[in-house]
């Protein structure tokens, strides 16, 4: 039997503060699976997924107003703050500015080294679909469970883990300044234009015009 409930279950996420830190040469960016579509994983009690477009009013409304947090629920704080959201079919990809704090750095050097990788979500539901088990034993494994399909939900946070609820989702790239810097040359030199050849093109024009 499948039940749709329109009443928030009070999961709810305690107000954070962001402060702006200025960002030091080191790591600047963190992109990663925030949450997969249509994958169930236990919640302890009964097992939990999202469908997809089920946050997609959330970030719209908030934007880049999402914080980054290292861990979560109730023993969490900012790290940085959400730069870029893609809806995939596969879930909600982020991408977060990192701030130049030394906790920041430490946290994006664990992830870049594969020693802290997971995300994990807060967040408030606002509608969601159950379906009852036939034989409700949680003990017994997932197939006792009852299932509950996250239609909407309004996003919270982000947090680094080590242990994410969704094992997809996860940490998948962590960029440098010295990588982002060396991008930007990269694409100046295709389109014919660095420092050095604006450097030549200046003294050349000022002998011709001499």
């Amino acid at each position: 039997m499948t039940i749709t409930l329109t009443a928030p279950e009070g999961r709810l996420f305690p107000a954070l503060e962001l402060r702006e830190i200025e960002t030091t040469p080191g790591f600047t960016m963190l992109r990663g699976l925030a949450v997969p579509y249509n994958e169930f994983a236990s919640i302890g009690w009964f097992l939990e997924a999202f469908a997809p477009g089920s946050l997609a009013k959330s970030i719209k409304e908030a934007a880049r107003a999402l914080p980054l947090n290292l861990f979560h629920d109730g023993r969490s704080f900012p790290i940085g703050a959400a730069a870029k959201w893609i809806e995939e079919s596969r879930g909600l990809i982020g991408e977060w500015k990192l701030d130049g704090s030394e906790t920041a750095q430490e946290a994006a050097r664990h992830a870049n080294e594969d020693r802290l990788t997971g995300l994990s979500i807060e967040f408030a539901p606002i509608r969601s679909e159950w379906e009852e088990a036939e034989i409700w034993a949680p003990s017994k494994g997932p197939e006792f469970m009852d299932k509950v399909t996250r239609i909407e939900a309004r996003l919270g946070a982000v947090g680094l883990v080590q242990t994410p609820a969704y094992v997809q989702a996860g940490v998948e790239l962590v960029r440098s300044a010295d990588v982002q810097r060396r991008a930007a040359e990269a694409g100046d030199a295709a389109a014919g234009s660095t420092p050095v050849l604006d450097a030549m093109r200046a003294r050349t024009e000022a002998l011709r015009a001499g």
